[in-house]
């Protein structure tokens, strides 16, 4: 397979499987993150192809399921979950008879425009602290880096800056040139991340979760796939940055 493929997956899984794989890695019930969580079933089942980014578009009754992006095959994907996977984990945390892939576009048309939404983390790596100063954490709100920069007596919209932290992310990445762009949803997630390390402490924190729509058009198609197949932002092996495309809204 080229390097260049790019394949769209859909996925099932088994919601009380994926609580079972939480509590083997010592999740508590308060801290488990289902981004998190299906992350590890994907590393479980694929290891170092595990796809991402990927979105979570379901939860409903057993039923998680997943879209993602890899540069694998559906068929070359099951073929390495069936070779390495642990069996008490390939025999009934993916629902396998569903498991089904697309190939997406290999060429994007410069001047194409396509609707899009996704998820996306908005963060910002703060500033180093001075000499004197407290240590600052390794990314802070977007909305939260705002307001400390203006200060206490200006009134920060929080819309507008995600949709600036939105578009200068795009721009960062390049390919395409943003039309129109809403937030559609906006809530804090409690994000699990485990530590590297000897003892692999897992650590909860609250982190911006915002949800966009919109129109853009392709500009470079080279950096628009690139961009697909990497995604938007942080935390996208876990569930963040997956742009998923629609027919665009009449101009």
């Amino acid at each position: 397979m080229s390097g260049d493929a790019l394949t769209m997956l859909r996925l099932g899984f088994d919601g009380p499987r994926l609580i079972e794989l939480a509590r083997r890695r010592r999740l508590h019930a308060r801290d488990v993150d289902l981004g998190y969580v299906v992350h590890c079933a994907l590393g479980e089942l694929f290891g170092a192809e595990a796809p991402k980014p990927f979105a979570i578009t379901r939860e409903q009754g057993r039923v998680v399921e997943v879209l993602a992006y890899s540069p694998h095959t559906r068929d070359a994907l099951h073929t390495t979950a069936q070779t390495f996977a642990d069996p008490s984990l390939y025999d009934g945390l993916c629902h396998w008879a569903s498991f089904a892939g697309k190939p997406m576009p290999e060429h994007f048309a410069a001047g194409q425009r396509l609707g899009f939404t996704v998820k996306v983390c908005p963060t910002v790596r703060p500033a180093k602290p001075g000499l004197h100063q407290e240590s600052e954490a390794p990314e802070v709100d977007a909305f939260l880096a705002a307001c400390r920069k203006v200060g206490p007596e200006v009134k920060v919209d929080r819309e507008t800056v995600y949709r600036e932290w939105f578009l200068g992310e795009i721009a960062r990445r390049g390919g395409a040139a943003v039309e129109h762009v809403a937030l559609e949803r906006f809530q804090l997630e409690r994000l699990t991340r485990r530590h590297q390390g000897g003892d692999r402490k897992s650590e909860s924190r609250d982190r911006p979760a915002a949800s966009f729509q919109g129109t853009l058009t392709v500009t470079d198609p080279a950096l628009f796939r690139a961009t697909l197949a990497r995604g938007l932002g942080r935390h996208r092996a876990f569930g963040f940055g997956m742009l998923l495309l629609r027919p665009p809204s009449p101009r």
